[in-house]
C-alpha cells in the first residue's frame, strides 16, 4: 500500500502540472480574446483544480498501481511471495484500502466541490464585467474585442476604477472604420438591460473606408458608446455550474447525463485499480514499459467512451436507465475475468 501510495501522489503531482499549463494556455487564450478578465486569471486557476482533479485522479490510481505492483515484479518480491503461500485475496485488501478512500474524496470533489467551483466562477466573471479595472482596461494596453472589430487603448485609470484618461477606440462595421479619440470618460453599466457603456467627453470621430479619401470628422462634448458584451457562456459551461442536488431527481436528459459523469470518477477509480493488478503481472525477463503503454491505451478507451456515453445521454442516443453504467460494468467484468484467469494460472484465487 505504501509502494502504491507514494507512487499515486507523484504521478498526481506530474498530472496536475501538465493540466494546470494546459489550464493556463486556455485561461490566456480567452483573456486574448476578451472573454476573461485579466485581473481574474490566478482566482480561475485555482477554482479549476477540482476539476483538474477529477479528470487525472483515476489515471494517477492506475499508473500508481501499476507501476508498484511492476516493481515488486521486476525485484522478483512477487515470485517470493506466492512461493510463500501468498494468495490473490490477500493483494485485494490493501488494494481497497487505497481506492476506498480515494474514490470517497472524488465523489465529494465532483458532486460537490467542482460544481461549487464552476458556480462561483460564472458569479466572478459576471461581477468582474461590471467594473472597468477588473474588465480588464490595463493602463497602456491595446484590447481586442468583438473578434477584432473593436481595438480599445487607454492611457490611465484614476483609483475609483471607472473614470478613464486619453481614451483611443477603433470600430470596424461592414467597410467602414472608425476611430474615435477622447480625452476622459467613464464607464457605467445600464441596471436594467445590464449593458455595459462607456461615455466619452470632450473628443472626435473619424470615419471612413481604408481604399477611399472621403473621410468624416465629428467632434462632441459627450458620447455614450455601448461596449460590446461578454461572450455568452456555453451550454457545457452551463451545466457543469448546476448543483448535484438540483439535477437530482432531473428527467432532462442533458442533466442525468452530467450527474452520471460526475460519479464516474469515483467508479472509475475502483474500476481502475482493479484492472490495473492483473495488467501489471509481468513474466521475469518482461519489462514494466510494455504494460505501462497497454495500461495508458486501456485508460484513454475507457475515458473517452464515458465522454461519448455523455453525448449520447444527452441527445437521446442510449437511455438514461442505461446511462453510463454499462461503460463501467464492462470494463470491471474484464478486470474480474482477467482477475480470476491468473489467479488460477498462478495458484492463488482471486476472489
Amino acid at each position: 500500500m505504501r509502494e502504491w501510495f507514494w507512487t499515486f501522489l507523484a504521478a498526481v503531482a506530474v498530472l496536475v502540472t501538465v493540466m494546470i499549463a494546459m489550464a493556463l494556455g486556455e485561461l490566456l487564450s480567452d483573456v486574448a480574446n476578451g472573454r476573461v478578465p485579466p485581473g481574474l486569471i490566478g482566482l480561475m486557476m485555482v477554482l479549476r483544480i477540482p476539476e483538474v482533479l477529477n479528470n487525472i485522479v483515476p489515471l494517477a490510481v492506475f499508473i500508481g498501481v501499476t507501476w508498484g505492483l511492476g516493481r515488486l515484479y521486476r525485484d522478483q518480491e512477487m515470485a517470493v511471495m506466492r512461493a510463500s503461500g501468498f494468495d490473490w485475496s490477500k493483494l485485494l485488501r490493501p488494494l481497497f484500502k487505497l481506492l476506498l478512500p480515494i474514490a470517497a474524496i472524488m465523489m465529494v470533489s465532483s458532486l460537490y466541490l467542482a460544481p461549487r467551483a464552476a458556480g462561483y466562477q460564472e458569479v466572478r466573471l459576471e461581477e468582474a464585467f461590471r467594473t472597468a479595472s477588473e474588465w480588464g482596461l490595463g493602463t497602456g494596453q491595446f484590447h481586442v474585442l468583438r473578434g477584432g472589430d473593436t481595438v480599445l487603448y487607454v492611457e490611465s485609470v484614476e483609483e475609483d476604477g471607472r473614470t478613464l484618461n486619453n481614451i483611443f477606440i477603433q470600430q470596424r462595421r461592414d467597410e467602414r472604420e472608425q476611430v474615435w479619440i477622447a480625452k476622459k470618460g467613464f464607464y457605467w453599466l445600464d441596471e436594467e438591460t445590464g449593458i455595459r457603456y462607456l461615455t466619452l467627453e470632450n473628443g472626435q470621430i473619424t470615419e471612413g473606408t481604408p481604399d477611399a479619401l472621403d473621410f468624416g470628422i465629428i467632434r462632441f462634448s459627450r458620447n455614450d458608446l455601448r461596449l460590446p458584451q461578454p461572450e455568452p457562456r456555453g451550454f457545457a459551461e452551463e451545466i457543469e455550474a448546476r448543483t448535484s442536488r438540483g439535477m437530482l431527481f432531473s428527467s432532462e436528459p442533458e442533466e442525468i447525463a452530467e450527474l452520471q459523469f460526475r460519479v464516474s470518477p469515483a467508479i472509475a477509480v475502483i474500476v481502475l485499480g482493479l484492472l490495473a493488478v492483473p495488467l501489471a503481472h509481468t513474466a521475469p525477463r518482461e519489462g514494466r514499459g510494455g504494460r505501462i503503454v497497454l495500461g495508458l491505451l486501456a485508460y484513454v478507451v475507457y475515458a473517452n467512451v464515458l465522454y461519448l456515453g455523455r453525448v449520447w445521454i444527452a441527445n437521446g442516443t442510449i437511455p438514461p436507465l442505461v446511462g453510463l453504467w454499462w461503460v463501467h460494468l464492462l470494463v470491471l467484468l474484464i478486470a474480474l475475468v482477467w482477475l480470476q484467469r491468473q489467479g488460477r494460472l498462478y495458484g492463488g484465487s482471486a476472489k
